[in-house]
């Protein structure tokens, strides 16, 4: 497989988004890939990310060994689980505010938690040593604990994400995680070419070009409609909140955006196809190849998910 700094772009989009819309054994595939490209230790904080961006009160649910096969269990209790992308939602607008945007602010009282947590990015060493100072039960604190691992190395939007989670687990009881309805369909390649990836740069400077609409709205657009698509979400405020931010800072009206977005969807489809087909043919030669290792993972992950649910958190030695 190519080293992490080849897969980064591309391999890290499709595992968030694969995670995102519940499709289980890509989510193993490409994570069982990635694991065994990359640094270990990198591997394990992207899989907590994960976690707290989409379904941040099951952070606290999981546990982690040095076997590669206890992310992948995280990953995919992720994947089944409804999405809670509240603590993206309130990191992303903190994070926001903290850069200096304060359209961000709603003058409504939520908007503490936001001015708080813009601190928090801003002064992160007196935020952590704050939450550790605050009493909570124990699975409370195991979300702020895998919040926690999220240090100075990582990008300042996600540390902020994870602030959010050990926030919000001090403010509330955690809500449940139900399981969400499989996957339906085959997973779209194309929509991992976002802004972050080179070929969905170009193809969304082009596409913006050939439709006259500007670059900043189209990548909002593919985000919302396409990237952000979930398998089943829970109700999420802060998550619904950084939404309709998301839509006044670009200028654009959430009726009048399905119909800027339908005629570029399909040319961005197009343009990315053979991206697509590239990817897609890397991750399907690459499960052929490991195709032993792939199925034995995908049964220690589902015994690991079993003892994780059965098993007091105090025996770790029983995995």
């Amino acid at each position: 497989m190519r080293p992490e700094t080849a897969i980064d772009e591309r391999y890290r989009s499709l595992l968030q988004k694969a995670v995102r819309r519940g499709h289980v054994d890509l989510a193993i595939t490409v994570g069982a890939c990635m694991a065994d490209a990359g640094d270990p230790a990198w591997f394990e904080r992207r899989t907590d990310l994960i976690a707290l961006s989409e379904c941040w009160p099951l952070s606290g649910r999981t546990g982690f060994t040095k076997a590669a096969h206890s992310k992948l269990a995280a990953l995919v209790r992720v994947a089944r689980a409804r999405k809670d992308r509240d603590a993206a939602g309130l990191g992303f607008l903190s994070y926001a505010l903290a850069r200096g945007d304060g359209s961000v602010l709603a003058g409504a009282e939520d908007d503490r938690a936001v001015r708080l947590l813009a601190q928090a990015v801003q002064r992160p060493t007196k935020f952590w040593e704050w939450i550790a100072a605050q009493p909570c039960g124990e699975d409370r604190r195991h979300v702020i604990a895998h919040a926690g691992r999220l240090g100075a190395g990582d990008r300042p939007h996600d540390q902020a994400v994870a602030q959010a989670a050990a926030y919000l687990a001090l403010s509330a009881p955690l809500p449940q995680t139900p399981e969400a309805p499989p996957a339906a369909g085959a997973f779209p390649y194309w929509a991992v070419f976002d802004r972050h990836t080179a070929a969905g740069k170009r193809a969304l400077r082009d596409v913006a070009r050939d439709l006259h609409l500007k670059v900043d709205q189209l990548e909002w657009c593919f985000y919302y409609y396409e990237g952000a698509i979930a398998n089943a979400e829970a109700p999420s405020p802060w998550w619904a909140r950084y939404c309709r931010w998301g839509f006044d800072r670009h200028g654009l009206r959430p009726d009048e955006a399905p119909l800027l977005w339908e005629p570029a969807r399909l040319q961005l489809a197009e343009a990315l196809s053979g991206d697509s087909h590239t990817l897609q043919a890397e991750v399907y030669g690459w499960r052929l190849a490991h195709r032993d290792r792939v199925e034995l993972l995908k049964q220690q992950v589902e015994l690991f998910i079993g003892r994780l649910r059965d098993v007091p958190r105090d025996q770790p030695e029983l995995f």
